[in-house]
């Protein structure tokens, strides 16, 4: 059932998002955006990205750095980009690790090539409103199922989340 997956909230300069999350499909990428969230780590970041008009990327600090550690793809077959509103993890590189972005339209060229972390439930009027430069003033853990998330507990406590983003 949708409600019982974890939930996020986004707080922009334009107003919030919540986000549903896979974590029956992606449970490591699930674990690594709920502690980045619960760190602070999107705090007072900016959207932005190669192609804003398409998808508006987040998690970069200020000096353009992303979190410092690399998440294991999961590539789930049943997910697809469908829809705008869709969340997926930005790179596939090594320093992937915090960098996601939100679509604004159907993306079905990125399925199985940008892992599809959750989707939008509420605020996709906010996120037709976003532009790069926008500001990601908090993002909070809205729903967590009763258990430990704790796979990227010690990975992601030791990344760059420590920078001055002032």
């Amino acid at each position: 059932m949708l409600l019982q997956l974890p939930l996020i909230q986004l707080e922009t300069s334009k107003g919030s998002l919540d986000l549903v999350l896979f974590e029956d499909e992606l449970p490591n990428t699930t674990a690594c955006l709920l502690n980045l969230v619960e760190q602070g780590f999107f705090n007072g970041t900016r959207f932005g990205g190669p192609s804003p008009d398409l998808r508006l990327n987040f998690g970069r600090d200020i000096q353009g750095m992303g979190a410092g550690f690399h998440i294991p793809l999961e590539f789930p077959r049943k997910l697809s980009y469908d829809a705008p509103g869709m969340l997926g993890l930005a790179g596939t590189g090594e320093d992937n690790g915090s960098e996601f972005f939100l679509s604004r339209e159907a993306l079905p060229h990125l399925d199985g090539l940008l892992p599809l972390v959750g989707r939008t439930v509420r605020g996709l009027a906010v996120l037709a409103q976003l532009e790069s430069g926008d500001t990601l003033k908090s993002a909070m853990v809205l729903q967590k199922r009763g258990h430990a998330y704790d796979f990227y507990q010690e990975i992601t406590k030791n990344t760059r989340v420590a920078l001055s983003r002032t």
